[in-house]
């Protein structure tokens, strides 16, 4: 019996427009109303996530629902509106390792961000004009404290191939810090608390509800979706999503122009069997 439904949100749920389809939103929500836990859980920071929680609506099942954001750095109660729980790289930390990076890469663009501020070394322009994070531009050496709470910090090398990106940076990083990438083609990593992942914090979160990974539904498209795609007993990759992912993960629904989630959803809840992985 499937009691957790959790999702990644670009390119899963929501397209370049951020915006859920009528289809899926009627899955999310009879899932919920039947008792399933509904946990979104995306690399987005928290400050570009209202446009789409708006669109659940004031009779959407709140307390059913949890927001897991910045690749597992903050925790968020949507029946609060609260931040319940935040997992950060201290200031001290990121330049320990930017000192590292800047080297490797001297043209590469680097943030640093906290739950309300954004440090930019290089050019930047914000995700959207609704965003109203505090923008500290300059050398991160000479911005960023010590004791700041940085939940991403990132670099964006201009050209570099992506996958090759993740590696080198991956490297150097080393047992510091955790390195992903969330974005299809662009050449920019993502850096977080060492050991942090999707999968670590979604396993934290089910168990704190006594919830086992065989009863875990999950759904994403990219490599920062990998562990948590592996850790829940029915984990699927979009269609629409890295072949890589797919491959190792093994189990694929249909594509997000296709509303794949919906369908996987809607046939959990008709009590229709789910298949096994193709490999």
């Amino acid at each position: 019996m499937i009691r957790l439904i959790a999702s990644d949100l670009d390119g899963t749920l929501i397209g370049k427009d951020s915006r859920l389809s009528d289809r899926t939103l009627a899955a999310l929500h009879q899932a919920a109303q039947s008792g399933i836990e509904i946990l979104f859980i995306t690399g987005r920071p928290l400050r570009w996530l209202q446009p789409v929680l708006a669109q659940l609506g004031e009779d959407w099942p709140y307390q059913r629902t949890s927001l897991i954001c910045s690749n597992g750095a903050i925790t968020y109660s949507l029946a609060r509106r609260t931040v319940e729980s935040s997992r950060c790289l201290s200031g001290q930390q990121v330049l320990d390792i930017h000192q590292d990076l800047e080297r490797a890469f001297p043209q590469a663009i680097f943030l640093a961000e906290t739950q309300d501020s954004i440090y930019a070394q290089g050019p930047y322009q914000p995700h959207n004009s609704q965003d109203a994070s505090i923008l500290l531009p300059g050398p991160l050496t000479q911005t960023l404290p010590a004791d700041a709470q940085v939940v991403k910090y990132l670099l964006y090398q201009a050209g570099a191939t992506p996958a090759f990106l993740l590696e080198q940076v991956g490297q150097l990083v080393g047992e510091r810090a955790s390195a992903t990438r969330s974005a299809p083609y662009e050449p920019l990593v993502e850096i977080a608390q060492r050991g942090l992942s999707k999968g670590r914090v979604l396993a934290d979160f089910a168990a704190q509800r006594g919830i086992e990974p065989g009863q875990v539904l999950a759904f994403g498209d990219m490599p920062n979706d990998l562990e948590m795609l592996t850790w829940a007993g029915w984990g699927y990759v979009m269609a629409s999503g890295l072949p890589e992912l797919q491959a190792r993960v093994g189990r694929v629904c249909p594509p997000l122009d296709q509303d794949g989630v919906a369908q996987v959803i809607e046939r959990v809840l008709a009590g229709q069997h789910l298949e096994e992985p193709s490999a």
